[in-house]
């Protein structure tokens, strides 16, 4: 090319990208027209969604915290209720006596161990049951904003039963259940303690010793998480 071809070309080059230019904007405001806008979200429907959002999240936590320890009491309800029911069956003839023999009488020591099995075997059917309502409870919880209605409706439904958990003291019911069977288990080893000292008194006192050192160990641990935060034998 000659050196007008050159500038006729550096020229036409110029003014094409001129016009580019100048309908750049207007180019892209016109494309914009053709994206989708988002619908515009209040301030109100913009809190709520916030709310469902962190709302559900602690809703799970707590489902699956207090789900697992009441699955976890209701398994070891059913394993020592077995137990007790077990230990309870094999002194009740000492009781009862064997028809066609002579009445003697009931030894005070099997009496109150008699009596201590049945109070332990109470206390652990009692938590059972406990146990059952409780994961009833959660569902009916778990229902919460799940109802019909908008956003804001099922977001104050949800808060509702969240208040009334906090101000009928649900957490405090729930960490009942394992108190009861723990109350239950040291019932049930004081029971065998004096059964057994009816029996044999190297027996009860084996047994007695492992309960002492048992229940000493659990105070220690209970005494060390009142005492530090940081202790990591804390209680739900």
């Amino acid at each position: 090319l000659d050196t007008k071809d050159q500038r006729f070309i550096d020229k036409l080059q110029k003014c094409l990208k001129g016009i580019v230019d100048e309908n750049k904007e207007q180019i892209t405001k016109l494309l914009n027209e053709f994206v989708p806008k988002k619908p515009a979200v209040d301030k109100k429907t913009e809190f709520w969604n916030a709310y469902k959002a962190v709302s559900d999240e602690y809703d799970r936590e707590y489902q699956q915290k207090y789900g697992t320890d009441l699955d976890t009491s209701l398994i070891f309800a059913g394993l020592f209720s077995a137990v007790s029911s077990a230990f309870i069956i094999q002194i009740q003839p000492e009781i009862q006596g064997t028809p066609g023999t002579p009445v003697t009488p009931v030894p005070h020591t099997v009496l109150a161990a008699q009596t201590l099995l049945y109070v332990s075997l109470s206390a652990t059917l009692l938590a059972a049951l406990l146990a059952v309502l409780g994961k009833q409870w959660l569902m009916y919880y778990s229902l919460a904003g799940e109802s019909r209605g908008t956003i804001a409706e099922r977001g104050l439904e949800r808060q509702r039963k969240h208040d009334g958990l906090r101000r009928w003291k649900f957490e405090a019911i729930m960490q009942m259940f394992p108190l009861m069977l723990q109350f239950a288990l040291l019932i049930f080893a004081v029971a065998l303690s004096i059964y057994l000292w009816t029996v044999h008194h190297v027996l009860a006192i084996t047994v007695l010793a492992f309960t002492v050192v048992g229940f000493g160990s659990y105070s220690g641990f209970l005494i060390s998480a009142m005492i530090s935060k940081d202790s990591p034998f804390q209680n739900p």
